[in-house]
Protein backbone atom coordinates (compact mmCIF):
# COMPACT_ATOMS: atom_id res chain seq x y z
CA UNK A 1 0.00 0.00 0.00
CA UNK A 2 0.89 3.73 -0.69
CA UNK A 3 1.12 6.16 1.97
CA UNK A 4 -1.36 9.51 1.71
CA UNK A 5 -0.46 12.55 2.97
CA UNK A 6 -1.71 15.80 3.41
CA UNK A 7 -0.41 19.23 2.41
CA UNK A 8 0.57 20.04 6.33
CA UNK A 9 1.62 16.49 7.05
CA UNK A 10 4.15 17.07 4.48
CA UNK A 11 5.15 20.89 5.30
CA UNK A 12 5.64 19.83 9.11
CA UNK A 13 7.53 17.11 8.26
CA UNK A 14 9.95 19.52 5.52
CA UNK A 15 10.55 21.96 8.65
CA UNK A 16 11.62 19.29 10.75
CA UNK A 17 13.78 17.50 8.27
CA UNK A 18 15.73 19.77 6.10
CA UNK A 19 14.91 22.96 6.51
CA UNK A 20 15.89 22.96 10.27
CA UNK A 21 19.27 21.61 9.38
CA UNK A 22 19.23 24.68 6.46
CA UNK A 23 19.18 21.99 3.50
CA UNK A 24 16.44 23.12 1.66
CA UNK A 25 18.56 24.44 -0.98
CA UNK A 26 19.81 21.11 -2.02
CA UNK A 27 16.44 19.43 -1.35
CA UNK A 28 15.58 21.31 -4.20
CA UNK A 29 18.31 21.02 -6.36
CA UNK A 30 17.71 17.15 -6.05
CA UNK A 31 14.15 17.87 -7.16
CA UNK A 32 15.16 20.05 -9.56
CA UNK A 33 17.66 16.93 -10.82
CA UNK A 34 15.68 14.54 -10.85
CA UNK A 35 12.62 16.18 -12.74
CA UNK A 36 15.03 17.16 -15.42
CA UNK A 37 15.71 13.73 -16.13
CA UNK A 38 12.36 12.18 -15.97
CA UNK A 39 11.59 15.53 -18.71
CA UNK A 40 14.64 14.75 -20.64
CA UNK A 41 13.58 11.19 -21.02
CA UNK A 42 10.26 11.65 -22.14
CA UNK A 43 10.30 14.46 -24.09
CA UNK A 44 13.92 14.26 -25.63
CA UNK A 45 13.66 17.25 -28.58
CA UNK A 46 11.00 19.30 -27.19
CA UNK A 47 10.98 22.55 -26.65
CA UNK A 48 9.59 23.75 -22.85
CA UNK A 49 7.90 26.80 -21.28
CA UNK A 50 8.19 27.04 -17.09
CA UNK A 51 5.50 28.66 -15.68
CA UNK A 52 7.43 29.77 -12.06
CA UNK A 53 5.31 31.00 -9.35
CA UNK A 54 6.64 33.24 -6.32
CA UNK A 55 6.99 30.61 -4.15
CA UNK A 56 9.64 27.60 -3.44
CA UNK A 57 8.00 25.91 -6.39
CA UNK A 58 8.96 28.57 -8.62
CA UNK A 59 12.47 28.22 -7.62
CA UNK A 60 12.17 24.35 -8.24
CA UNK A 61 10.96 25.71 -11.95
CA UNK A 62 13.79 28.23 -12.39
CA UNK A 63 16.25 24.89 -11.55
CA UNK A 64 14.53 22.61 -13.80
CA UNK A 65 14.76 24.96 -16.81
CA UNK A 66 18.79 25.38 -15.61
CA UNK A 67 19.00 21.97 -15.98
CA UNK A 68 17.03 21.55 -19.32
CA UNK A 69 18.96 24.24 -20.67
CA UNK A 70 22.22 22.51 -20.23
CA UNK A 71 20.82 19.58 -22.00
CA UNK A 72 20.63 22.05 -25.06
CA UNK A 73 17.06 22.14 -24.53
CA UNK A 74 15.20 25.04 -25.85
CA UNK A 75 13.78 26.56 -22.45
CA UNK A 76 11.63 29.38 -22.21
CA UNK A 77 10.40 30.79 -18.53
CA UNK A 78 7.03 33.24 -17.12
CA UNK A 79 7.86 34.55 -14.20
CA UNK A 80 3.70 34.50 -13.03
CA UNK A 81 2.94 36.61 -10.58
CA UNK A 82 6.02 39.19 -10.89
CA UNK A 83 4.78 41.67 -9.14
CA UNK A 84 4.87 39.16 -5.27
CA UNK A 85 8.25 39.05 -3.82
CA UNK A 86 9.31 36.05 -4.21
CA UNK A 87 11.15 33.65 -1.51
CA UNK A 88 14.47 33.78 -0.90
CA UNK A 89 15.17 30.13 -2.63
CA UNK A 90 12.89 31.47 -5.53
CA UNK A 91 14.86 34.80 -5.65
CA UNK A 92 18.09 32.89 -5.69
CA UNK A 93 16.67 30.62 -8.27
CA UNK A 94 15.35 33.40 -10.48
CA UNK A 95 18.87 35.25 -10.55
CA UNK A 96 20.48 31.83 -11.55
CA UNK A 97 18.32 31.84 -14.20
CA UNK A 98 18.14 35.52 -15.01
CA UNK A 99 20.01 35.34 -18.36
CA UNK A 100 17.40 32.99 -20.09
CA UNK A 101 14.32 33.33 -22.62
CA UNK A 102 11.10 34.99 -20.61
CA UNK A 103 8.33 35.55 -22.22
CA UNK A 104 4.83 37.41 -21.07
CA UNK A 105 1.83 35.84 -20.36
CA UNK A 106 0.34 37.39 -23.52
CA UNK A 107 2.24 35.51 -26.08
CA UNK A 108 1.57 32.36 -24.53
CA UNK A 109 -1.29 31.83 -27.69
CA UNK A 110 1.76 32.35 -29.80
CA UNK A 111 3.35 29.28 -28.80
CA UNK A 112 3.29 26.19 -30.39
CA UNK A 113 0.88 23.66 -28.71
CA UNK A 114 3.56 20.98 -29.28
CA UNK A 115 5.66 23.13 -26.40
CA UNK A 116 6.31 21.27 -23.36
CA UNK A 117 4.17 23.32 -20.40
CA UNK A 118 5.70 22.81 -16.91
CA UNK A 119 3.29 24.20 -13.86
CA UNK A 120 6.11 25.08 -10.94
CA UNK A 121 3.62 28.25 -9.74
CA UNK A 122 2.15 26.70 -6.41
CA UNK A 123 3.26 23.33 -6.11
CA UNK A 124 1.79 22.30 -2.46
CA UNK A 125 0.11 25.29 -1.88
CA UNK A 126 -2.35 24.43 -4.45
CA UNK A 127 -4.79 27.65 -4.51
CA UNK A 128 -8.16 27.67 -4.86
CA UNK A 129 -8.60 31.06 -5.05
CA UNK A 130 -6.25 32.03 -7.53
CA UNK A 131 -7.91 35.42 -9.27
CA UNK A 132 -8.86 36.13 -13.45
CA UNK A 133 -4.97 37.15 -14.52
CA UNK A 134 -3.70 33.09 -13.43
CA UNK A 135 -7.09 31.49 -14.20
CA UNK A 136 -6.80 32.83 -18.07
CA UNK A 137 -2.84 31.99 -17.67
CA UNK A 138 -3.96 27.85 -16.45
CA UNK A 139 -6.63 28.10 -19.66
CA UNK A 140 -4.22 28.65 -22.27
CA UNK A 141 -1.83 26.01 -20.99
CA UNK A 142 -4.70 23.14 -21.35
CA UNK A 143 -4.41 23.88 -24.97
CA UNK A 144 -0.82 22.19 -24.91
CA UNK A 145 -0.06 18.43 -26.11
CA UNK A 146 1.95 17.84 -23.02
CA UNK A 147 1.45 19.09 -19.69
CA UNK A 148 3.71 18.38 -16.73
CA UNK A 149 3.08 19.79 -12.56
CA UNK A 150 5.65 20.17 -10.27
CA UNK A 151 4.54 18.60 -7.03
CA UNK A 152 1.07 19.71 -7.20
CA UNK A 153 -0.98 20.98 -10.13
CA UNK A 154 -1.84 24.85 -9.62
CA UNK A 155 -5.62 25.61 -8.65
CA UNK A 156 -5.68 21.65 -6.87
CA UNK A 157 -6.34 21.37 -3.54
CA UNK A 158 -3.82 19.38 -1.88
CA UNK A 159 -6.03 17.90 0.89
CA UNK A 160 -9.41 17.67 -0.60
CA UNK A 161 -8.86 17.32 -4.62
CA UNK A 162 -11.22 20.58 -5.16
CA UNK A 163 -10.53 22.59 -8.06
CA UNK A 164 -10.72 25.77 -8.82
CA UNK A 165 -12.58 28.36 -11.90
CA UNK A 166 -9.53 26.82 -13.95
CA UNK A 167 -6.92 24.36 -13.34
CA UNK A 168 -3.19 23.37 -14.78
CA UNK A 169 -4.58 19.82 -16.12
CA UNK A 170 -1.28 17.44 -15.88
CA UNK A 171 -0.64 14.84 -18.00
CA UNK A 172 2.01 13.85 -15.53
CA UNK A 173 2.57 15.07 -11.97
CA UNK A 174 6.05 14.73 -10.70
CA UNK A 175 5.18 15.21 -7.02
CA UNK A 176 8.11 15.36 -4.06
CA UNK A 177 8.54 13.94 -0.28
CA UNK A 178 5.50 12.05 0.01
CA UNK A 179 1.49 11.53 -2.09
CA UNK A 180 -0.88 13.80 -1.46
CA UNK A 181 -4.12 13.27 -0.57
CA UNK A 182 -5.79 15.88 -2.92
CA UNK A 183 -4.12 13.98 -6.05
CA UNK A 184 -5.96 10.73 -5.55
CA UNK A 185 -9.28 11.63 -4.82
CA UNK A 186 -12.26 13.81 -6.28
CA UNK A 187 -10.74 15.74 -9.50
CA UNK A 188 -7.47 16.06 -8.42
CA UNK A 189 -7.45 11.97 -10.01
CA UNK A 190 -8.07 13.76 -13.12
CA UNK A 191 -6.06 16.81 -12.61
CA UNK A 192 -2.88 15.23 -11.84
CA UNK A 193 -2.55 12.82 -14.53
CA UNK A 194 0.16 9.98 -13.82
CA UNK A 195 1.75 10.85 -10.70
CA UNK A 196 5.43 10.03 -9.94
CA UNK A 197 6.66 10.37 -6.60
CA UNK A 198 10.56 11.40 -5.89
CA UNK A 199 11.23 11.07 -2.22
CA UNK A 200 14.64 13.14 -2.23
CA UNK A 201 15.87 10.34 0.01
CA UNK A 202 14.14 11.43 2.91
CA UNK A 203 11.91 8.58 3.34
CA UNK A 204 8.97 10.31 4.63
CA UNK A 205 6.21 7.32 4.65
CA UNK A 206 9.07 5.19 7.08
CA UNK A 207 8.69 7.81 9.78
CA UNK A 208 5.56 9.69 9.06
CA UNK A 209 2.04 7.75 9.84
CA UNK A 210 0.15 8.29 6.76
CA UNK A 211 -3.72 10.07 7.18
CA UNK A 212 -4.41 7.30 3.99
CA UNK A 213 -2.82 4.15 2.91
CA UNK A 214 -3.80 3.90 -0.61
CA UNK A 215 -4.77 0.32 -2.14
CA UNK A 216 -5.61 -2.00 -5.09
CA UNK A 217 -5.74 -5.44 -6.45
CA UNK A 218 -2.13 -5.76 -6.11
CA UNK A 219 -1.82 -5.16 -2.41
CA UNK A 220 -4.93 -7.65 -1.39
CA UNK A 221 -3.89 -11.06 -3.40
CA UNK A 222 -2.25 -12.73 -0.65
CA UNK A 223 -5.16 -12.03 1.55
CA UNK A 224 -7.88 -13.44 -0.62
CA UNK A 225 -9.56 -16.63 0.33
CA UNK A 226 -7.68 -19.89 -1.01
CA UNK A 227 -9.25 -23.57 -0.95
CA UNK A 228 -7.69 -26.72 0.69
CA UNK A 229 -8.07 -29.43 -1.39
CA UNK A 230 -10.53 -31.71 0.67
CA UNK A 231 -12.54 -28.75 1.53
CA UNK A 232 -17.04 -28.95 1.39
CA UNK A 233 -19.41 -26.36 0.46
CA UNK A 234 -19.65 -25.83 4.27
CA UNK A 235 -15.99 -24.37 5.14
CA UNK A 236 -16.99 -21.87 3.00
CA UNK A 237 -19.73 -19.80 4.68
CA UNK A 238 -23.10 -19.09 4.79
CA UNK A 239 -24.91 -15.94 3.35
CA UNK A 240 -27.79 -14.95 3.75
CA UNK A 241 -28.86 -11.86 1.10
CA UNK A 242 -32.37 -9.24 2.55
CA UNK A 243 -32.72 -7.86 -0.76
CA UNK A 244 -35.16 -6.77 -3.48
CA UNK A 245 -38.46 -5.20 -2.26
CA UNK A 246 -41.37 -4.96 -5.09
CA UNK A 247 -40.44 -3.60 -7.96
CA UNK A 248 -36.75 -3.92 -7.31
CA UNK A 249 -35.56 -7.92 -7.74
CA UNK A 250 -32.94 -7.58 -9.85
CA UNK A 251 -30.91 -5.95 -6.70
CA UNK A 252 -31.32 -9.10 -4.46
CA UNK A 253 -30.58 -11.25 -7.93
CA UNK A 254 -27.62 -9.30 -8.77
CA UNK A 255 -25.79 -9.31 -4.69
CA UNK A 256 -26.37 -13.36 -4.39
CA UNK A 257 -25.09 -14.10 -8.05
CA UNK A 258 -22.06 -12.38 -6.77
CA UNK A 259 -21.77 -13.86 -3.87
CA UNK A 260 -22.42 -17.34 -5.02
CA UNK A 261 -19.64 -16.82 -8.14
CA UNK A 262 -16.85 -15.64 -5.53
CA UNK A 263 -16.92 -18.59 -3.90
CA UNK A 264 -19.54 -18.39 -0.73
CA UNK A 265 -20.15 -21.83 0.10
CA UNK A 266 -23.82 -21.32 0.40
CA UNK A 267 -25.88 -18.26 -0.25
CA UNK A 268 -29.77 -17.65 0.28
CA UNK A 269 -31.99 -15.10 -0.94
CA UNK A 270 -34.89 -13.19 1.01
CA UNK A 271 -37.05 -11.47 -1.04
CA UNK A 272 -40.45 -10.46 -2.13
CA UNK A 273 -42.96 -13.57 -3.38
CA UNK A 274 -42.99 -12.07 -7.01
CA UNK A 275 -38.98 -12.53 -7.30
CA UNK A 276 -38.66 -16.27 -6.68
CA UNK A 277 -39.00 -17.52 -9.96
CA UNK A 278 -36.80 -14.99 -11.67
CA UNK A 279 -34.05 -15.59 -9.29
CA UNK A 280 -34.26 -19.59 -9.49
CA UNK A 281 -34.47 -19.16 -13.67
CA UNK A 282 -31.00 -17.09 -13.49
CA UNK A 283 -29.34 -18.96 -9.94
CA UNK A 284 -30.37 -22.34 -9.50
CA UNK A 285 -27.85 -22.51 -7.35
CA UNK A 286 -28.62 -19.75 -5.11
CA UNK A 287 -31.63 -20.68 -2.33
CA UNK A 288 -34.40 -18.08 -2.40
CA UNK A 289 -36.83 -17.82 0.08
CA UNK A 290 -40.09 -15.12 -1.14
CA UNK A 291 -43.03 -13.65 1.13
CA UNK A 292 -45.24 -10.46 1.20
CA UNK A 293 -44.99 -10.70 4.89
CA UNK A 294 -41.82 -9.98 6.25
CA UNK A 295 -42.42 -12.19 9.07
CA UNK A 296 -42.42 -15.05 7.30
CA UNK A 297 -39.22 -14.67 6.10
CA UNK A 298 -37.69 -14.08 10.10
CA UNK A 299 -37.04 -17.67 10.79
CA UNK A 300 -34.21 -17.82 8.35
CA UNK A 301 -31.74 -15.22 10.17
CA UNK A 302 -30.79 -18.39 12.15
CA UNK A 303 -28.95 -20.11 9.31
CA UNK A 304 -26.19 -17.75 7.78
CA UNK A 305 -23.22 -16.61 9.61
CA UNK A 306 -23.26 -12.88 7.88
CA UNK A 307 -26.01 -11.22 6.79
CA UNK A 308 -26.12 -8.46 3.47
CA UNK A 309 -29.34 -6.58 3.53
CA UNK A 310 -30.63 -3.25 1.65
CA UNK A 311 -30.24 -4.05 -2.06
CA UNK A 312 -33.49 -3.21 -3.98
CA UNK A 313 -35.30 -2.04 -0.74
CA UNK A 314 -37.10 1.65 0.35
CA UNK A 315 -39.26 3.15 2.86
CA UNK A 316 -42.39 0.67 3.11
CA UNK A 317 -43.57 -1.89 6.02
CA UNK A 318 -42.10 -4.88 4.24
CA UNK A 319 -38.27 -3.42 4.39
CA UNK A 320 -38.56 -1.55 7.62
CA UNK A 321 -39.87 -4.57 9.47
CA UNK A 322 -37.29 -7.07 7.76
CA UNK A 323 -34.50 -4.84 8.86
CA UNK A 324 -35.59 -3.86 12.00
CA UNK A 325 -35.57 -7.69 12.80
CA UNK A 326 -32.14 -8.45 10.71
CA UNK A 327 -30.16 -5.27 12.98
CA UNK A 328 -31.68 -7.21 16.19
CA UNK A 329 -31.00 -9.90 15.83
CA UNK A 330 -27.71 -9.57 14.14
CA UNK A 331 -26.51 -6.97 17.15
CA UNK A 332 -27.61 -10.10 19.73
CA UNK A 333 -25.69 -12.61 18.39
CA UNK A 334 -22.74 -11.26 16.81
CA UNK A 335 -23.01 -11.77 13.40
CA UNK A 336 -21.64 -9.73 10.72
CA UNK A 337 -23.68 -7.76 8.51
CA UNK A 338 -23.05 -5.10 5.81
CA UNK A 339 -26.13 -2.78 4.40
CA UNK A 340 -26.48 -1.18 1.62
CA UNK A 341 -28.61 1.07 -0.70
CA UNK A 342 -31.67 1.07 0.40
CA UNK A 343 -31.40 -0.63 4.11
CA UNK A 344 -28.61 3.27 4.49
CA UNK A 345 -32.13 5.06 3.59
CA UNK A 346 -33.92 3.58 6.34
CA UNK A 347 -31.59 4.42 9.23
CA UNK A 348 -32.47 8.16 8.63
CA UNK A 349 -35.96 7.11 9.63
CA UNK A 350 -37.49 6.23 12.55
CA UNK A 351 -37.31 3.55 14.74
CA UNK A 352 -33.91 3.38 13.74
CA UNK A 353 -32.44 6.72 14.33
CA UNK A 354 -32.56 5.36 17.83
CA UNK A 355 -30.97 1.83 17.34
CA UNK A 356 -27.57 1.41 18.00
CA UNK A 357 -25.89 -1.00 15.19
CA UNK A 358 -24.09 -4.15 15.47
CA UNK A 359 -20.25 -3.37 16.12
CA UNK A 360 -19.34 -5.86 13.42
CA UNK A 361 -21.04 -3.73 10.55
CA UNK A 362 -20.20 -2.04 6.99
CA UNK A 363 -22.21 0.78 5.67
CA UNK A 364 -21.85 1.19 2.20
CA UNK A 365 -23.27 4.04 0.77
CA UNK A 366 -22.86 5.82 -2.41
CA UNK A 367 -22.20 9.94 -2.03
CA UNK A 368 -26.24 10.58 -1.95
CA UNK A 369 -26.70 8.00 0.76
CA UNK A 370 -23.97 9.67 2.92
CA UNK A 371 -25.62 13.00 2.42
CA UNK A 372 -28.90 11.55 3.59
CA UNK A 373 -27.13 9.89 6.55
CA UNK A 374 -25.29 12.91 7.65
CA UNK A 375 -27.99 15.37 6.76
CA UNK A 376 -26.11 17.61 4.53
CA UNK A 377 -25.64 18.16 0.86
CA UNK A 378 -23.96 15.62 -1.67
CA UNK A 379 -21.64 18.53 -2.35
CA UNK A 380 -20.99 18.69 0.94
CA UNK A 381 -19.78 14.89 1.15
CA UNK A 382 -18.17 15.48 -2.11
CA UNK A 383 -16.19 18.69 -1.28
CA UNK A 384 -14.13 16.69 1.89
CA UNK A 385 -14.88 12.78 0.82
CA UNK A 386 -12.38 12.23 3.95
CA UNK A 387 -13.90 13.60 6.53
CA UNK A 388 -17.17 12.79 5.42
CA UNK A 389 -16.34 8.90 6.01
CA UNK A 390 -15.06 9.47 9.47
CA UNK A 391 -18.16 11.58 10.55
CA UNK A 392 -20.29 8.10 9.28
CA UNK A 393 -18.01 5.96 11.26
CA UNK A 394 -18.85 8.66 14.70
CA UNK A 395 -22.53 8.55 13.94
CA UNK A 396 -22.99 4.75 13.27
CA UNK A 397 -20.03 3.16 14.11
CA UNK A 398 -18.15 -0.29 12.19
CA UNK A 399 -16.69 0.45 8.77
CA UNK A 400 -18.00 2.91 6.54
CA UNK A 401 -16.71 2.60 3.12
CA UNK A 402 -17.76 5.93 0.77
CA UNK A 403 -18.10 4.64 -2.53
CA UNK A 404 -17.30 6.94 -5.90
CA UNK A 405 -14.26 8.18 -7.71
CA UNK A 406 -12.08 7.12 -5.46
CA UNK A 407 -13.44 5.14 -2.75
CA UNK A 408 -12.27 5.86 0.67
CA UNK A 409 -12.67 2.85 3.86
CA UNK A 410 -12.40 4.46 7.40
CA UNK A 411 -13.03 1.92 10.67
CA UNK A 412 -12.36 4.31 13.21
CA UNK A 413 -8.60 4.10 13.36
CA UNK A 414 -7.23 3.61 10.22
CA UNK A 415 -8.68 5.28 6.51
CA UNK A 416 -7.92 3.62 3.24
CA UNK A 417 -8.03 4.94 -0.24
CA UNK A 418 -8.39 2.30 -3.90
CA UNK A 419 -7.68 4.88 -6.05
CA UNK A 420 -8.05 2.37 -9.22
CA UNK A 421 -11.44 1.76 -10.87
CA UNK A 422 -13.65 4.92 -13.26
CA UNK A 423 -16.61 5.69 -15.04
CA UNK A 424 -17.11 2.52 -16.04
CA UNK A 425 -19.04 1.47 -12.82
CA UNK A 426 -21.23 4.01 -12.29
CA UNK A 427 -23.95 2.31 -13.21
CA UNK A 428 -26.93 0.73 -11.85
CA UNK A 429 -26.01 -2.53 -9.75
CA UNK A 430 -22.69 -1.99 -9.56
CA UNK A 431 -23.01 -0.80 -5.83
CA UNK A 432 -25.27 -4.27 -5.24
CA UNK A 433 -22.37 -6.49 -7.15
CA UNK A 434 -19.76 -4.35 -4.39
CA UNK A 435 -22.33 -5.69 -1.44
CA UNK A 436 -22.81 -9.15 -2.27
CA UNK A 437 -18.43 -9.31 -3.09
CA UNK A 438 -17.57 -8.23 0.64
CA UNK A 439 -20.26 -10.18 2.00
CA UNK A 440 -18.67 -13.31 0.55
CA UNK A 441 -15.34 -12.51 1.54
CA UNK A 442 -16.56 -12.39 5.59
CA UNK A 443 -18.74 -15.57 4.79
CA UNK A 444 -15.29 -16.89 3.90
CA UNK A 445 -13.59 -15.87 6.89
CA UNK A 446 -11.65 -12.55 6.08
CA UNK A 447 -12.59 -9.71 8.96
CA UNK A 448 -15.23 -7.23 8.03
CA UNK A 449 -12.46 -4.48 7.49
CA UNK A 450 -10.24 -6.88 5.42
CA UNK A 451 -13.36 -7.55 3.12
CA UNK A 452 -14.31 -4.09 2.53
CA UNK A 453 -10.81 -3.32 1.12
CA UNK A 454 -10.24 -6.52 -0.33
CA UNK A 455 -13.73 -6.71 -2.21
CA UNK A 456 -13.30 -2.63 -3.26
CA UNK A 457 -9.67 -3.03 -4.38
CA UNK A 458 -11.40 -6.36 -6.59
CA UNK A 459 -14.32 -4.58 -7.57
CA UNK A 460 -12.20 -1.83 -8.72
CA UNK A 461 -9.72 -4.03 -11.07
CA UNK A 462 -12.73 -5.34 -12.89
CA UNK A 463 -13.62 -2.27 -13.75
CA UNK A 464 -10.10 -1.04 -15.18
CA UNK A 465 -10.21 -4.46 -16.88
CA UNK A 466 -13.53 -4.14 -18.71
CA UNK A 467 -12.63 -0.22 -19.43
CA UNK A 468 -9.34 -1.86 -20.94
CA UNK A 469 -11.07 -4.61 -22.72
CA UNK A 470 -14.09 -2.60 -23.82
CA UNK A 471 -13.96 1.05 -22.72
CA UNK A 472 -16.08 2.73 -20.28
CA UNK A 473 -19.58 3.01 -21.98
CA UNK A 474 -21.55 0.36 -21.58
CA UNK A 475 -21.07 -2.10 -18.59
CA UNK A 476 -23.83 -3.95 -17.41
CA UNK A 477 -23.16 -4.76 -13.31
CA UNK A 478 -23.00 -8.32 -13.93
CA UNK A 479 -20.49 -8.41 -16.39
CA UNK A 480 -18.40 -7.48 -13.35
CA UNK A 481 -18.63 -10.48 -11.74
CA UNK A 482 -16.65 -13.38 -14.45
CA UNK A 483 -13.84 -10.26 -13.74
CA UNK A 484 -14.00 -10.35 -10.04
CA UNK A 485 -14.08 -14.04 -10.61
CA UNK A 486 -10.68 -14.54 -12.72
CA UNK A 487 -8.98 -12.40 -10.16
CA UNK A 488 -10.01 -14.08 -7.03
CA UNK A 489 -8.59 -17.31 -9.17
Amino acid sequence: MNSIYTAEQVRAFEENSFIKEGDDLRAMMEAAKQSVEILNKDFSTSEFLILCGPGNNGGDGYFIGIGLSELKKRVKFLDVLDHIKKSPLCEHAFKAAKDSDFINAKTIKDISSKTVIVDAIFGIGGRIDLGSELEEILSDCNRFESKIAIDVPTGLDSNTGEISQACFNADKTITFIGLKLGQLINQGKIYSGDIVLKDLGFNMNKIVKPTVHEFSYKDIKSKLPVRIKDAHKGNHGKLLVVAGDEGYGGAGILTSEAALKTGTGLVKLLTRKSHVSPSLAKNPEVMVCGSDNAQDLEQNFLWPNVFVCGPGMFENYWSEQLLYKLITYAKKNRIPTLLDAGALRLLTKEPFTKMALPKDIILTPHPGEASSLLGITTEQIQKNRLKAVKDLHIKFGGIIVLKGHGTVIHDGKESYLCSSGGPELAVAGSGDILSGVIGSLMAQGLQPKDAAIAGVALHANAGDFFAKEMGNIGLAASELIPHIRNALN
